[in-house]
Order: C-alpha cells, then sequence, then structure tokens
C-alpha cells in the first residue's frame, strides 16, 4: 500500500500536475489503468487525465513494447529531472517523450536525440498531448519549463525527406 499520495501513488492531495504526470506515466507503460473513483461524480481533472484519448490509444497499442525511463537530466534538485520515452513506431521513426518533474521547483528540461538514437540533425514534428495541438517542428531535443510533480509529454515523428522535382 501507499504510505503517501504522490505522483507513483494516488489518492487525495495530489495536485492536477501530480494526475497527469501520473496517467502519463502509466500510459507509456502500458501498465493497468484501473479507475478507483465513482465515474458518475468525476472531477474537471479527473475528466481530462481519465478520458485523453491520444495517451489511451498509445497505451493500448501493442505495436510497440512499453517505455521506460530514458535519461536523468542535471538540474538543481538532485534526480528531479526525468526524461521517458516509448517507440511508437518500430523503426523509431516516433517517439512519445515524457518530460517529468519530480522536484519541488519548476526545472527546465531537455530531452536529446541521442536517446532516441536520432542524428542531432534530425527534425521532427511535435504534438503535445495534454494541449491536444501541434507544435513547431523541433531539432536536436525538445525541452519544457516543467512544474513541480508535472510533466510535460511529446508525440515526436521524424520528419519526411524532402522530395523534389526536376
Amino acid at each position: 500500500g501507499c504510505k503517501a499520495p504522490g505522483p507513483h501513488c494516488p489518492g487525495e492531495g495530489q495536485t492536477d500536475d501530480s494526475y497527469r504526470t501520473a496517467f502519463t506515466l502509466w500510459s507509456l507503460t502500458q501498465s493497468p489503468l484501473i479507475v478507483d473513483t465513482d465515474v458518475r461524480n468525476m472531477t474537471a481533472i479527473m475528466k481530462e487525465v481519465l478520458l485523453n484519448q491520444e495517451l489511451i490509444d498509445i497505451h493500448q497499442s501493442t505495436a510497440t513494447p512499453p517505455g521506460g525511463l530514458v535519461a536523468r537530466p542535471t538540474c538543481l534538485e538532485v534526480l528531479a529531472c526525468q526524461v521517458w520515452a516509448r517507440k511508437l513506431a518500430a523503426d523509431g521513426s516516433s517517439w512519445l517523450v515524457a518530460l517529468v518533474n519530480l522536484g519541488e521547483k519548476p526545472h527546465k528540461i531537455a530531452a536529446e536525440w541521442k536517446v532516441l538514437g536520432w542524428e542531432t540533425t534530425q527534425e521532427a514534428s511535435s504534438r503535445d498531448l495534454w494541449a491536444h495541438k501541434d507544435l513547431p517542428s523541433v531539432s536536436g531535443k525538445v525541452q519544457a519549463t516543467v512544474p513541480p510533480h508535472g510533466s510535460a509529454v511529446y508525440k515526436l515523428t521524424k520528419a519526411s525527406a524532402r522530395h523534389v522535382l526536376v
């Protein structure tokens, strides 16, 4: 059992960011998703988290193995900053990347392309899976300032080779 609520142990007292982080990691690692609440009386954050169809689709996919912790970037709080990732395409052309802050302060966290096996010059499309928005293309890394107990979650896809008409 859990001794105290936290991002890996749901319960009273979690922040909205903690709820999002827990669901992100459960989806990325394909952990069982069990709802332990009266679904007729869910709060707005419960609905936002539990009904995130983009993360549910990734969780339910069996096309690739579950993801895991791939890097621990240095930040001011020891071991607070983490990068989790899951390959979404067998050839490594698409990834789910979560920048996770387990600390008590906001931290700027980056996932370098090398942890995905990509060249540093590779350009990729980026989609924020909590905001449900396509973002500008990124190259070399994806980064964000992540709130305490929060996460920034992206679907990254290698840019296609450009076709030149001759």
